[in-house]
């Protein structure tokens, strides 16, 4: 088992971006607590477990060498950062263009976020909060 660190940071401007935003919204409008997407090109099938402790986000992954982001904050235009109603995760290849995005609400514990690779299987463990825990 490949321990992988998890990044956090501010979302990109790019096209990932502008997905991110759409799939919030979407998730939103459907009353979902969580949303993935892949990246139409390279489809992966992507699970999502919900305990009563943490989100499980696993995916198959064609070879090794991937980058798992978080993002819980957005920026404003003056640089000030701004929590999230939901949290992004981001696994991405860079060489290939890999990626899936999740979207889970903001009730998990992202400095406790952590990701691992086992037998080409990648695994992202995302912890509920105590006040998550509690509502869940």
């Amino acid at each position: 088992m490949e321990w992988l660190t998890v990044h956090r940071g501010r979302p990109d401007p790019g096209p990932l971006r502008e997905m991110d935003l759409w799939w919030n919204l979407i998730g939103r409008t459907l009353g979902r607590d969580w949303d993935v997407t892949t990246d139409d090109g390279d489809p992966h099938a992507v699970d999502v477990v919900v305990t009563r402790d943490a989100y499980l986000i696993a995916t198959v992954l064609p070879g090794p060498d991937v980058l798992v982001e978080v993002h819980d904050h957005d920026v404003r235009a003056d640089g000030v950062p701004v929590l999230r109603s939901r949290v992004g995760i981001t696994a991405r290849r860079p060489p290939d263009g890999f990626y899936f995005c999740a979207t889970i609400p903001a009730v998990v514990d992202v400095d406790r976020i952590e990701a691992w690779l086992l037998d080409g299987v990648l695994v992202v463990r995302a912890p509920l909060t105590w006040a998550g825990r509690a509502t869940a």
